[in-house]
């Protein structure tokens, strides 16, 4: 960091709230950013909370956090304006003084970013209005009926369009979080924040929201969901489509047409999220190198695992192990 950005006033981050919002929307991302002035060895960031009212507002895991910021009079001087999703956001809606804030108050900043079904929040501003925007997978719908000028993306952990961004589900905050302040610190700083929050990576927007695991737990239950699990657990294997096929008695044909009709990806998409999953997880363990991590796991050689892992992940197996082994972390 340059001695020119050391002396930069500190980036006002203020996050919006409101009574049952999600505790880890609003905890994770915050965290983040205040613990991000440790590792930069400077006061890049202060943070704040605001609310309709300040005081003590009840997220809907009971706990209360302390709004000190009025969303009411627009201000200056606020670099990064998050909002925050929970099961409070459609009452939030419908507070008309909250929402006319709101769009008052982001074209006054920097940024502007929603996490999980904050961007139904966003959205009711109409500043989400032609643009891009992901929510949690189970608002999307919602999302893309009732603002049909957005065009609602469901797939991505994180999205930017411009001066705006929205994230999925919950820790995907966290992903957006990283990738906001690795725009102002870099590569190093947000690196050591993974490690010590022991998290695998930065991911980037383009990944996925859904792991196999859970796209496997969010197929409807019969033939393909539990042939998702068998390949969750059958990775060592050659798992062709006609392999995968045989084993619940189908054509490959018809199974390939099922399969991705039912699990919203091809078998062979399925297969490759799976086994790079996986391996995400072995090489996180630090217990076996990543030759044996191919063998075990269909890759057939550490090369197409290197490949496969730059598809996926925008890194190679031996850049994802040093980024997540820890350096002195708790």
């Amino acid at each position: 960091m340059t001695a020119k950005a050391r002396r930069r006033p500190a980036r006002q981050i203020v996050m919006l709230i409101y009574p049952n919002a999600h505790l880890l929307d609003v905890a994770g991302p915050m965290s983040l950013f205040a613990a991000a002035n440790d590792f930069a060895g400077f006061v890049a960031y202060e943070v704040s909370l605001a609310a309709l009212e300040p005081g003590l507002i009840a997220t809907s895991a009971g706990l209360k956090l302390l709004a000190t910021r009025r969303a009411g009079p627009v201000v200056t001087g606020v670099d990064t304006l998050l909002v925050s999703g929970g099961i409070g956001v459609d009452a939030a809606m419908r507070e008309r003084k909250l929402v006319g804030w709101l769009r008052r108050q982001a074209p006054h900043c920097r940024r502007v970013a929603s996490v999980c079904s904050g961007a139904l929040l966003l959205a009711e501003t109409g500043l989400l209005q032609g643009r891009r925007a992901v929510t949690h997978w189970e608002r999307c719908d919602r999302l893309a009926a009732d603002y049909p000028g957005i065009k609602v993306e469901r797939d991505p952990i994180f999205i930017r369009d411009g001066k705006f961004y929205s994230s999925a589900g919950v820790s995907a905050g966290m992903d957006l979080a990283l990738a906001l302040i690795e725009e102002d610190l870099g590569t190093d700083v947000v690196a050591a924040l993974a490690r010590e929050f022991v998290l695998y990576m930065r991911r980037s927007g383009g990944q996925t929201q859904f792991s196999p695991a859970l796209k496997a737990q969010s197929t409807q239950p019969g033939r393909i969901a539990g042939l998702q699990q068998w390949i969750l657990g059958n990775l060592h294997r050659p798992l062709s489509i006609e392999e995968l096929a045989a084993q619940i008695a189908m054509s490959p044909r018809h199974f390939a047409r099922r399969f991705t009709q039912e699990a919203g990806m091809t078998p062979a998409a399925f297969v490759a999220a799976a086994r790079v999953d996986a391996a995400r997880q072995a090489l996180a363990s630090g217990a076996e190198n990543i030759e044996h991590v191919a063998a075990r796991l269909g890759f057939g050689s550490a090369e197409r695992l290197r490949r496969s892992f730059q598809r996926h992940l925008a890194v190679t197996p031996s850049q994802f192990r040093t980024h997540f082994q820890t350096s002195g972390a708790a």
